[in-house]
């Protein structure tokens, strides 16, 4: 190849990636940016440009949709003839398997050092984002102090029906399979367990249930470094950690200690979620840092992990979906030997909106939609790289 020609394609190269860069690519149905996955990679030959893609979520949809999106933008240059467009993997599979959960690709801890920081929520549109993406998912609520997945869900408090092998079969909303000790216990009911129960718990929650193929099992674990993330640990092959915070110095600290703890066990960590990370002014439009600024970048610098999300302060994060089994039951909490008391509702029980889906799933979800589902891909996208 003469050197006119290596320049020709080296212009070539840098047209693609320019296009590609400006292109939007699959904005309207997923991702507010998939460029920042960096996951396109262009090969030349001749006038002919390959781009492949590594995007991992099976989705056939959302891959016509980038498809069609890429040839869009590379077909717009004139020294380009034609466009072809190749996905690659779909899911990654490290093949470790264990007796517990032998069908599960991937076990994905959300962790954080300190309660408060939206660690559920998180936790929750991951696992209904990559579902709604295509992928096989599972959701652990492993909190077994305060298991809040259920009511996130719209699930209830009915209990989960069990196989033939006395198997409990998980529950299921928006495509995901939900397991949780608040299916079991009531939903008022306090939960006070000393260390050996949690061990013992969690590895039911695993071994006892029916999870079938999984690409990804999401485990929302209890906050702090203790019981529960030890036997996450010790019992299972972890792929990764997720760490939660929120850019105050406290959440900081604690999410450091919480990292430091899965390294101390050779646990990947994947990256940094920082929640609350600014509040866009309804009136005046503008984004406000309540809770200061640029902690959990600093962050991932002093670890060297990525900033896997920055998602905002927003109201319709923490909307339930108030879809419930048994909406007929008065709210209230259940004393022994004397029975269930009731409670009065506040006004804004009483307004909640029914059968809202999680924040991932809304067309309503505005910024903090587009940052929950890129949240979520880029988690895929670590996985790929490990």
């Amino acid at each position: 190849m003469t050197d006119s020609m290596q320049e020709d394609q080296s212009d070539t190269a840098e047209a693609v990636s320019s296009a590609l860069a400006a292109a939007s690519i699959g904005e309207d149905v997923r991702f507010p940016d998939v460029t920042a996955l960096e996951a396109f990679d262009v090969t030349i030959i001749d006038d002919a440009v390959i781009v492949t893609v590594t995007l991992p979520v099976p989705s056939d949809s959302l891959r016509a949709v980038v498809e069609r999106d890429v040839r869009r933008a590379v077909q717009a240059i004139d020294s380009v003839s034609t466009v072809e467009c190749r996905f690659e993997p779909v899911v990654s599979d490290p093949g470790t398997r264990v007796e517990f959960i032998p069908d599960v690709k991937n076990v994905v801890a959300v962790s954080s050092g300190k309660g408060g920081v939206g660690k559920s929520t998180i936790a929750v549109n991951i696992a209904t984002a990559l579902s709604e993406a295509g992928a096989s998912v599972g959701l652990l609520d492993a909190d077994v102090y305060g298991p809040n997945a259920p009511a996130m869900l719209g699930l209830g408090e009915r209990k989960p029906g069990a196989t033939q092998a006395d198997e409990m079969v998980p529950r299921e909303a928006h495509g995901v399979k939900v397991m949780s000790i608040g299916f079991i216990t009531g939903e008022d009911d306090p939960v006070i367990w000393r260390g050996p129960l949690v061990d013992e718990f969690i590895k039911q929650l695993f071994g006892d249930v029916a999870w079938g193929a999984l690409d990804y099992l999401i485990v929302d674990m209890p906050p702090g470094t203790g019981d529960a993330q030890l036997s996450l640990i010790q019992h299972l092959p972890v792929t990764g950690a997720v760490i939660v915070t929120t850019p105050q110095l406290v959440a900081l600290d604690d999410a450091r200690r919480g990292l430091r703890g899965f390294a101390e066990y050779d646990v990947p960590v994947l990256g940094i979620v920082e929640n609350m990370t600014s509040f866009e002014c309804p009136d005046c439009g503008s984004a406000h840092e309540i809770f200061d600024s640029g902690g959990a970048s600093r962050l991932c610098e002093e670890f060297s992990v990525p900033l896997l999300g920055a998602i905002p302060l927003d109201s319709a994060v923490g909307t339930l979906d108030g879809e419930t089994d048994d909406d007929s039951k008065p709210p209230g909490v259940s004393v022994p030997g004397i029975g269930r008391l009731q409670l009065p509702q506040t006004r804004a029980e009483r307004e909640r909106p029914s059968s809202l889906p999680p924040i991932s799933l809304r067309d309503d979800g505005g910024g903090a939609r587009g940052a929950l589902n890129l949240t979520a891909t880029r988690i895929a996208a670590q996985i790929n790289k490990l």
